[in-house]
């Protein structure tokens, strides 16, 4: 009997393996490549995904520091565009020196009293840098992403125009340290990229200075 069964099972085995054998395969030459382009495609689908909540930090973060100039503490920050104005290092050489000892360590005492007496010109600061550090994050993942997609023109093009816009604001409010700007919120390599922005647009303007607004702040 356990002869019987065993032969049957075999002679069954046999059937359909041959069975198999004379179907074509569902495994076709082509399964890889298509697998693979598969897999680029979700991931660049979800690349965009990613980059389009990175431009939208953007924005909150460029309104977050335009809200500060009509906040409470406006007054302080028309004082510093108003040095800038009458220093040949503009925003950037007034803040460096808001600190004490500084050049212009009066207009970081009066931030910082501007600071103590109003709570809302604090957690307007507070928000805005952390917002333009939420960006800096976003950005340099953007960047390394565009670079393992084969990518980077195409983001970098994406990004230009905030890049530069997030550098703008952020270079001209104090940063977190004396003599500092927001613009050290964010990683050193958020910050070449945000300068790089700049830069190009800096180029653009004097080849072209009466086309296109300008990005004095408002």
């Amino acid at each position: 009997m356990g002869a019987a069964v065993i032969g049957g099972f075999s002679r069954l085995a046999g059937a359909l393996a041959s069975k198999i054998e004379a179907q074509p395969s569902s495994v076709t030459p082509g399964w890889m490549e298509r697998a693979m382009e598969r897999s680029k495609n979700h991931a660049e689908a979800r690349s965009e995904r990613e980059m389009d909540q990175t431009a939208r930090m953007g924005s909150e973060a460029v309104e977050a520091m335009q809200a500060l100039r009509q906040g409470p503490g406006s007054s302080i920050l028309s004082a510093i565009r108003d040095a800038a104005a009458n220093d040949p290092g503009g925003v950037s050489g007034v803040l460096s020196e808001m600190k004490p000892g500084g050049k212009y360590a009066a207009l970081h005492s009066q931030f910082e009293t501007e600071k103590q007496n109003s709570q809302s010109f604090v957690a307007g600061l507070e928000d805005a840098a952390a917002k333009v550090q939420a960006y800096g994050k976003g950005r340099e993942a953007a960047y390394k992403l565009g670079e393992t997609l084969g990518t980077s023109t195409r983001v970098e093009q994406r990004f230009a125009q905030i890049d530069a816009r997030i550098g703008h604001e952020a270079a001209s409010v104090p940063g977190d340290r004396p003599g500092s700007s927001m613009l050290e919120n964010m990683s050193e390599k958020a910050r070449e990229l945000v300068q790089k922005a700049i830069e190009a647009v800096s180029r653009m303007f004097r080849a072209a200075p009466s086309s296109g607004p300008t990005m004095a702040p408002g």
